[in-house]
């Protein structure tokens, strides 16, 4: 039973570890590349435009589906037991949106939805449009899920579909405003119809390689039908899902490769709200592939070592970070409870056996320790960023 529940939690880090790469190199893509290359590699860039195109139904519907699927047990359990994790994101949001848009408001150079003025700082409390997007709708969308979980899922589904198509006509496609709209849909499949990704992570009813072709073959076809696009994503992501659940599943196998990805899927967080300043500062250094030879090979490899540069120094810089003591940066600062003093004895012996059944009471399935260890405070700090964004 242990080797099983751990099989499945590292295929879960995995896929979050694969998402994670596909958002770093789907902006590598479309921020770095263009303004670096020239003209003699436009070819180069089309094709991969075409590529990071073709994984939009699979990147963030993954990530959220996931996120939604590890929180399906927190929806249904009282407020007061999960208020933490869903003022934690929106927390992040905030810190994030602030350090974000004061970099931003200096660096000009990488494209990027910013928040030019108060006003629109005001506006992306309440409706984000910047980078931090998801931080964003991950406290929204839970407590969301919260609030419909006495409903029948396949009514709350329906309507969030239904937002989902709707969103597509409203003129925002080109602002991350419609990305909050639309993948509701995706944590709302997670976290209050687990069984569905269950199912799809337990089971292959045909082999990942003809999955993959039919993805394939189906978002060309689509492509040529010139669909909204909210009604496109839905129903290229109803293959495209699935595929990346299997494609974690199979990688979750394997070993090196499996490690990996499932270290980074539980780091997400930093990665995520760091990358984009990385790939900003990166085009005001010397290039990290001349470009200007016009070299295909360096243009197909541009995007993939700039991802790896873009991954790779948020995660140092995070490291450096929680050693510091700056875990404010990732998690919502948590108040630590006083022990009450035990009444004095004559042998001390009352004091002792107080101070145990303080450190032993639990709630529920949940220990509660009045004097956690350092290790145990260590650890909690350095879970907290992964579970914030994963949540």
């Amino acid at each position: 039973m242990a080797g099983a529940a751990a099989s499945r939690e590292r295929w879960i880090d995995v896929a979050k570890g694969v998402s994670i790469l596909l958002v770093v190199l789907h902006h590598a893509v479309v921020k770095n590349l263009p303004m670096e290359a020239p003209e003699a590699l436009a070819g180069v860039v089309g094709g991969w435009d075409v590529v990071t195109t073709a994984l939009k139904p699979v990147r963030m519907p993954l990530f959220f589906v996931l996120s939604g699927f590890v929180a399906s047990r927190a929806v249904h359990r009282p407020w007061v037991q999960v208020r933490r994790r869903a003022l934690t994101p929106y927390y992040t949001y905030v810190v994030w949106l602030l350090l974000l848009g004061a970099f931003f408001s200096v660096e000009r150079l990488l494209p990027m939805n910013r928040t030019q003025d108060l006003g629109e700082l005001g506006t992306d409390l309440v409706w984000a449009s910047t980078g931090t997007w998801f931080l964003y709708a991950l406290a929204v969308y839970f407590l969301l899920a919260r609030l419909l979980s006495a409903l029948p899922a396949t009514w709350v589904l329906s309507g969030a579909v239904t937002l989902s198509v709707v969103s597509s006509e409203l003129g925002i496609q080109e602002w991350n405003r419609f990305s909050v709209l639309f993948h509701f849909t995706y944590f709302a499949l997670g976290a209050l119809a687990p069984q569905v990704v269950r199912r799809v992570a337990e089971r292959a009813p045909v082999p990942l390689p003809v999955l993959a072709a039919a993805y394939v073959g189906f978002t060309v076809l689509l492509w040529q039908l010139d669909l909204p696009t909210g009604v496109y994503l839905l129903l290229a992501s109803g293959l495209g899902v699935p595929l990346g659940v299997r494609s974690a599943v199979v990688l979750a196998r394997t070993t090196r490769p499996a490690q990996v990805l499932a270290w980074i899927g539980r780091r997400t967080l930093p990665v995520y709200v760091m990358h984009t300043a990385v790939l900003a500062t990166l085009l005001h250094l010397p290039p990290v592939l001349d470009l200007e030879s016009g070299s295909v090979l360096r243009g197909v490899l541009h995007p993939v070592v700039v991802t790896a540069i873009a991954v790779l120094v948020p995660l140092g810089a995070h490291a450096v970070l929680l050693r510091l003591g700056a875990t404010w940066l990732f998690a919502l600062p948590q108040r630590r409870p006083h022990p009450r003093p035990a009444p004095a004895t004559r042998s001390g012996q009352a004091s002792r056996r107080s101070t145990e059944a303080c450190a032993s009471t639990s709630e529920g399935p949940y220990q509660v320790s009045i004097r956690p260890s350092t290790s145990s405070l260590g650890e909690r700090s350095a879970s907290g960023p992964s579970s914030a964004v994963n949540s």
